[in-house]
């Protein structure tokens, strides 16, 4: 379906979003960090307005060249590798913004560009996973010598190119049964290839050092009655969130995906023989009462997880309507289902997701981690047949159901789609690298000053 196919790409995208500026197939696509950045050293400004290259109608400019290099040593810095020598480095890089150039004349002649909304989000997913709110994205851009409009700007840049290789490349990229089933005979799973793991979610209630029997006991019973609010439908990361005194509260509980070996073992002990979905018994260390939540089980031959079937109404973003209006629409919209309304029957006349329109607005079974954050958030404290608050996402306003849960060995599964996503980016590479450089070829390209001159 288009509108999850957009959800996977979008999430795909931006959750490479860490300590790494610039990545894109072969080069590597923008996408944000937060790392240490050599600032540009101060130069004359005529020489920064100096064209250095003529690319067919593009001009690059000595400040452009330096933006790069700027860019490219704070990559290097943040993942802890060497500096070429800095002659190789500008070689490669004007070579670099050459076919930048290039791939955005293609892309303004296709219409291709990325929008504010699809900014704005990548700049919320960069903050996010780099544990700021936007405002600290912000300031940790400009404090290492990088001005917002610029890597704003950047930003743009790269994500353009990434839609422009999607339609142009990615989109004509095709992989066989056979292919993904040969990949998988010539890389056959050893015992030692994938580490247990385990996704789970933390519910804590603290002692103080001095704890009474008596406030041991009552923590206790205070915990075992959290524990049956959420057998009887309360979501584990809404009570996380309202009792919790571990530190992940604020997150839900959510502890990640850890290897038994990043797990203590008393954690292990609690969850030993306890499936996916379901709960620990409340248990007791030194510092207080717990309770766990087993989200996934993955092993060498199985990745266990609580799949959900979800279903919303999509009211798309509008350049016509102000987003005050679109959300007040669906606010009503919830206020009919709430009231009493079928939500399937609602969604077939008013999502504007054509693709789930006709099917009342299901989504199908959905395992962690296929839905953006935004989603994911919005569906994480609700209980099943519970209806959403209205949230956005980079394509518009939503609301959501889930309207059941299971468990769902997709080991197998995420093995055929691991294999073909790494054909697929092997294939993409290989037309990317053949299409630029036919593009490099018939370009015309004339230095007017060259480096170091």
């Amino acid at each position: 379906m288009e509108l999850v196919s957009v959800f996977v790409g979008l999430t795909r995208v931006l959750r490479s979003c860490t300590a790494v500026l610039r990545r894109c197939l072969s080069r590597g696509l923008v996408v944000g960090a937060t790392a240490t950045v050599l600032s540009v050293g101060a130069l004359a400004e005529e020489s920064l307005n100096r064209v250095m290259v003529v690319v067919n109608d593009g001009v690059i400019s000595e400040a452009d060249l330096n933006r790069e290099v700027s860019l490219a040593e704070m990559e290097l810095r943040s993942a802890g590798q060497p500096l070429p020598p800095r002659d190789a480095l500008i070689s490669r890089l004007l070579e670099e913004l050459i076919v930048d150039t290039l791939l955005l004349s293609v892309a303004a002649r296709l219409s291709i560009s990325a929008n504010d909304r699809e900014v704005t989000y990548a700049l919320m997913t960069i903050a996010r996973q780099n544990g700021l709110t936007p405002a600290q994205l912000e300031t940790a851009i400009t404090g290492v010598g990088v001005t917002a409009e610029d890597y704003e700007a950047d930003l743009r840049k790269q994500l353009t190119i990434r839609k422009l290789i999607d339609r142009r490349i990615r989109r004509q990229v095709t992989v066989s049964e056979q292919e993904i089933d040969e990949y998988l005979r010539q890389n056959p799973i050893t015992e030692n290839a994938v580490v247990p793991e385990l996704a789970l979610a933390h519910l804590l209630l603290k002692l103080p050092s001095d704890a009474s029997e008596t406030e041991i006991a009552d923590t206790r019973r205070k915990l075992e009655a959290i524990r049956l609010e959420i057998v009887d439908g309360l979501a584990f990361a809404e009570a996380a969130r309202r009792y919790s005194d571990g530190n992940k509260a604020a997150e839900g509980g959510s502890l990640g995906i850890r290897t038994a070996d990043q797990l203590p073992k008393l954690f292990l002990d609690a969850v030993e023989g306890v499936s996916a979905g379901r709960l620990s018994a409340v248990f007791k260390s030194s510092n207080g009462w717990h309770l766990l939540k087993v989200l996934a089980r993955k092993s060498q031959h199985e990745a266990v997880v609580l799949q959900q079937e979800v279903r919303h109404i999509l009211v798309r973003t509008s350049a016509l309507l102000p987003d005050e209006q679109l959300r007040a629409r669906l606010e009503r919209i919830r206020d009919r289902i709430v009231a009493g309304e079928d939500f399937g029957a609602v969604a077939r006349l008013q999502s504007e997701d054509t693709n789930t329109r006709a099917l009342g607005g299901n989504l199908g079974w959905l395992s962690p981690g296929t839905l953006p954050g935004e989603f994911e958030q919005a569906l994480d404290p609700l209980s099943v047949n519970e209806v959403s608050p209205v949230f956005q996402t980079a394509v518009g306003w939503h609301i959501a159901q889930i309207t059941g849960e299971r468990e769902k060995d997709v080991g197998n599964t995420l093995r055929r789609q691991q294999a073909e996503q790494i054909i697929i980016a092997r294939k993409t590479e290989e037309a990317f690298e053949q299409w630029t450089q036919s593009l490099r070829e018939e370009a015309f390209v004339r230095y007017r000053v060259r480096p170091g001159e």
